[in-house]
Parts: C-alpha cells; sequence; structure tokens
C-alpha cells in the first residue's frame, strides 16, 4: 500500500515514485510514509493519533477518533444539532445553527446508545420466539412424517388379508401417500425457510448494532442513529410470525369389508387429510379412485 499522501500530490506520475505507507493516522483514516506522518501529527486542528500500519485499533483507539466538518476543514464535529439531525462543528453552529437545539456530540452518543437497548431486547425477544417456531415447525413436520408412515404400514397390512386384486388399490393408496407426503414436507420446508430469512435479518441486524455500540465512535453513532431506530421498527413490524404451523393431519381409515363389492370404492381404505389453521379445522381431503372430496366447515 501506497502512501495516500504523496499520491495525491504525485498524481501524474509512476507509482514506484510514491513511498510506501508504513504508519496510519487514526483520526483522518490516511495511510501515510514516515515521512508525511511527522507533520501530519499537526495537521487538521491539533495532533492526531498515528500508529504502526497493521497495528490493531482498540476500541478506545477508535472511540477517541474525531471527524471533521465538510465546511470547516479544520474544525471538529463537537455538538449534534436536534433540530437537523446532523453533526455540527463550533463554527457551523455559530453562522448556521445558533437558534437551534444543540448539545455535546458525546452525550447524545450516550442518549442514542441507551435508547438502542429497548430495540436489542426487542430484537432478541423476536429472535427468541422465531427459533420457537422453527422447533415448533420441526417437531410437527416430525409427527406429520411418523403418521404418513403410520398410515403407509397399515394400508400395507391391510393389503395382505384380500386377493391379488386389491394390490392395485394398496399401490393407489400409497402413491396418494406419497402425494400428501410431498405436500407436507414442501409447505414445512417454505414455512422453515421464511422463518430462517426473518432470522438472519434479525440477528444480522442485532450483530451489527452491538458492533456499532462496542466500536463505534460518538460520530459514528450519532450519524446512523435514526437510520439505525428505523431499521428496527421496520423489523419488528415486517419479522413477525404471521401463526403457528400446524402440520396435516394423516391417518388411515380401513374399507370395511361389506363395501368391497360398491362400485368406485378402494377395496383397501382411503386417505384423508386434514388441515388446521391457527388451532382451527378448515377443510378435510379424501382421496378415492382418483377424486378429491372436499367439504367447508
Amino acid at each position: 500500500m501506497l502512501c495516500e499522501i504523496s499520491a495525491a500530490e504525485n498524481d501524474a506520475h509512476e507509482d514506484d515514485e510514491i513511498p510506501p505507507a508504513t504508519m496510519y493516522c487514526v483520526d483522518c483514516n490516511q495511510r501515510l510514509c514516515r515521512s508525511c506522518s511527522r507533520p501530519h501529527r499537526m495537521l487538521r486542528g491539533g495532533p492526531h493519533q498515528v500508529t504502526a500500519l497493521g497495528a490493531e485499533l482498540g476500541v478506545e483507539l477508535i472511540q477517541q477518533r474525531a471527524s471533521y466538518c465538510d465546511q470547516h476543514k479544520d474544525e471538529k464535529l463537537k455538538l449534534y444539532c436536534h433540530d437537523c439531525e446532523i453533526n455540527v462543528c463550533l463554527m457551523c453552529f455559530a453562522v448556521d445553527h445558533s437558534g437551534h437545539k444543540c448539545a455535546d456530540v458525546g452525550k447524545v452518543a450516550d442518549e442514542f446508545i441507551k435508547s438502542f437497548d429497548s430495540d436489542v431486547r426487542s430484537i432478541s425477544s423476536r429472535i427468541d420466539d422465531f427459533y420457537a417456531a422453527v422447533t415448533q415447525v420441526d417437531a410437527e413436520n416430525t409427527k406429520f412424517l411418523s403418521a404418513v408412515h403410520a398410515s403407509g404400514t397399515s394400508a400395507e397390512q391391510r393389503g395382505k388379508t384380500v386377493d391379488q386384486i386389491v394390490k392395485k388399490h394398496v399401490i393407489q393408496l400409497l402413491q396418494e401417500l406419497q402425494t400428501v407426503k410431498s405436500e407436507g414436507e414442501k409447505e414445512a420446508s417454505n414455512r422453515k425457510e421464511e422463518l430462517k430469512l426473518a432470522l438472519t435479518s434479525l440477528e444480522s441486524f442485532k450483530i451489527y448494532l452491538a458492533e456499532l455500540m462496542a466500536k463505534g465512535s460518538p460520530c459514528d453513532v450519532t450519524r446512523v442513529a435514526k437510520a439505525m431506530r428505523s431499521r428496527a421498527s421496520e423489523l419488528l413490524q415486517t419479522c413477525v410470525i404471521s401463526s403457528d404451523y400446524t402440520a396435516p393431519d394423516v391417518t388411515f381409515t380401513p374399507m370395511n369389508i361389506d363395501e368391497l363389492t360398491n362400485k368406485g370404492q378402494n377395496l383397501i381404505g382411503r386417505i384423508s387429510l386434514q388441515t388446521c389453521i391457527n388451532g382451527i379445522i378448515m377443510f378435510n381431503f379424501s382421496f378415492c379412485e382418483h377424486q378429491l372430496a372436499f367439504e367447508s366447515y
């Protein structure tokens, strides 16, 4: 990496004429050669934090880093204007913000950090809810697959008691079960993926906010405070668990032997699929000779 100051001054020259960077200024976020680092300590309003390039910056050193005004290059941003919701220097305050409500940027940053606590608690609670929902979907899907398996076993056992002709009906029932199983697993998988996507958004925001609170400078905090609060509110509004997932209730009903001669009946039985939404049975499906019976409640 090359010295940024030398590179700016020698923009028209070859890279091999620019000395390599060996130092780093925390305040200006610039890479410097040793020669440029000496006068750089007195640039832009006072001595800066200059350290060896590549040295790890601690949290305390990062939080001491000052930001400078875009309009007044040598003035540090020391105030936060509540009316305009921006950081300002003393010159900007005197010229454009003298009648506004302004306060020390460090104190305002501390207040914003305190206000983040409620967002962190809310997000953490919502994350716990999503983990619980994922667990509930897994449990319901396990129960669903167990019911599918039990129904298939019952159908096979029932089929062994009848003539070879009935084997065709056994296969038909198993195919219906496979259809139900595929659709049920697909629904559970889709629901789980939706929950995980929302969970990823919540956890990513929580990690970013924790990093900002732990390592961000006051100016960093105040600069993004409004956006962070807005993002937290947006996540809490959009990342919601609409309803508890309940897998369809699959059962196997053996056919009465007296019905074996009835035309259109399966000699083994039928598959029933019961679907619930929020604990309320909304509809049942019955499969028989490729016909789907639907009853609303």
